[in-house]
């Protein structure tokens, strides 16, 4: 049986923004409110519930449920997690008893710069980035698409 890890990504958009009065720490699956960021991780829960992470710029590979604050990084801009901190949790972080870099594939659920972040951990031949490189109206469209009709956009 192939093992199957979907990685949803973050946004700029966060709780805190639309709301000043949310708790100083948030679940990560919870914090992220722009539009692509959620569509993301609904697809991750929709097609992955039990094997998905949150790429964050700030804290990297995110279980669902962990805890975070508000910040301000991107990928492609003022990024604080580093390639090296990336593959040190891949080795250490487990998603439905399995390390991350256990898992045989990796569907990536973003952006051309999340998808490099990814294939520099897990190497190019175990990532599939569906939507990267696209617009981001394309890329929403394709996700929604997608959760409407059941039918993941990789299949793993």
């Amino acid at each position: 049986m192939v093992r199957c890890l979907c990685v949803a990504t973050c946004g700029a958009k966060k709780i805190w923004d639309v709301n000043p009065n949310a708790p100083r720490y948030v679940m990560a699956k919870e914090a992220y409110v722009g539009p692509l960021s959620k569509k993301t991780i609904e697809y991750a829960q929709t097609f992955h519930p039990q094997s998905y992470v949150i790429l964050s710029a700030k804290y990297g590979f995110l279980l669902p449920e962990d805890k975070i604050e508000n910040y301000n990084a991107a990928c492609n801009k003022n990024p604080i997690v580093t390639p090296a901190e990336l593959r040190r949790q891949a080795a250490e972080k487990v998603v439905n008893g399995v390390k991350l870099e256990e898992y045989d594939r990796v569907v990536v659920i973003g952006s051309s710069c999340y998808c490099n972040w990814v294939k520099e951990v897990f190497g190019e031949e175990k990532v599939e980035c569906p939507i990267a490189g696209l617009p981001i109206g394309k890329m929403m469209q394709r996700i929604k698409s997608s959760i409407e009709s059941r039918k993941p956009l990789v299949s793993c």
